[in-house]
Parts: C-alpha cells; sequence; structure tokens
C-alpha cells in the first residue's frame, strides 16, 4: 500500500494543518519550506516510498515547539503512521 502523504488530498491537508498551527507553508511537491514567527525556521521534506519526515531546522529557531507542532499536523494528515527524523543545522556554515 502507498503511503498516505503521497497523495495529494493528503499533502493539502497536511498544508492546512501546518496553517493551523501558525505556520507559512511554501509548498513544492514533497517539500514544505516552513515559516514561524515572521521568519523561515525550517524545511520538511516527506519521503512517501519509507513512510518517513525528515525537518531541517535553523539552530536559532525554538525547536521544541516547531517539532511538537510538525508532529501534530502530520498525526492528523497521516493518521500517525509517519517517522519523523530531526535535524537541526546552523545556516552560517557552509
Amino acid at each position: 500500500m502507498a503511503w498516505e502523504l503521497g497523495s495529494l488530498s493528503k499533502r493539502l491537508e497536511l498544508v492546512r494543518e501546518l496553517r493551523r498551527s501558525n505556520f507559512y507553508v511554501r509548498w513544492h511537491a514533497y517539500e514544505f519550506l516552513l515559516g514561524y514567527g515572521g521568519r523561515l525556521v525550517g524545511v520538511l521534506l516527506l519521503e512517501p516510498s519509507r513512510s518517513r519526515a525528515t525537518l531541517y531546522c535553523r539552530r536559532d529557531a525554538p525547536l521544541e515547539e516547531i517539532e511538537k507542532a510538525v508532529r501534530k499536523s502530520l498525526a492528523a494528515a497521516a493518521a500517525g503512521r509517519v517517522e519523523l527524523i530531526v535535524r537541526v543545522e546552523d545556516v552560517d556554515k557552509p
């Protein structure tokens, strides 16, 4: 069975859930740029073939708050069947 978030309607639902959590969302296919509190805070990448999502978050962002909101949004859109990997990145380092 294909992963739920592989379908367009489920990804649209994820966008709606993220926006309900006060994220600015710029979405293209399986990549979501996330803004929060007036600034870019991270990127969420979906990997439908692995039932996995990876959140790349800025080190200076409120990580705990963002991770909680992303987990809640993923659970609402995909019935909790998504593995979320969180990576914290320094944006100033090459």
